[in-house]
């Protein structure tokens, strides 16, 4: 996994949801939501425990690739941009 990465937290107390990729070692990532963890606090997992299921608009990429910290509400937008897309995509092929 890469920052930028959105992945799902498949074990855990934050189950089921989706975090922003912003850091990673050998062993943890560091992954962000906006809401309950904001950049400035984020969240070490084990890779193992997630599961890749989306990426970030190149631009914000390479942001968080230079240092530059998006805004939690930009971290916010993104995952729900992404959430709405992964439910609502189906839904819009139907009709």
């Amino acid at each position: 996994m890469e920052i930028g990465d959105l992945v799902r937290v498949l074990r855990g107390r934050d189950s089921g949801r989706i975090f922003l990729v912003i850091g990673h070692s050998v062993q943890r990532l560091q992954l962000v939501d906006g809401d309950l963890r904001p950049f400035k606090r984020p969240k070490s997992k084990n890779p193992r425990h997630v599961e890749q299921c989306g990426t970030v608009p190149e631009e914000m990429r390479q942001r968080l690739a230079a240092g530059h910290a998006p805004s939690d509400a930009e971290v916010r937008g993104v995952i729900a941009e992404s959430t709405a897309q992964t439910e609502g995509g189906d839904a819009s092929a139907e009709g």
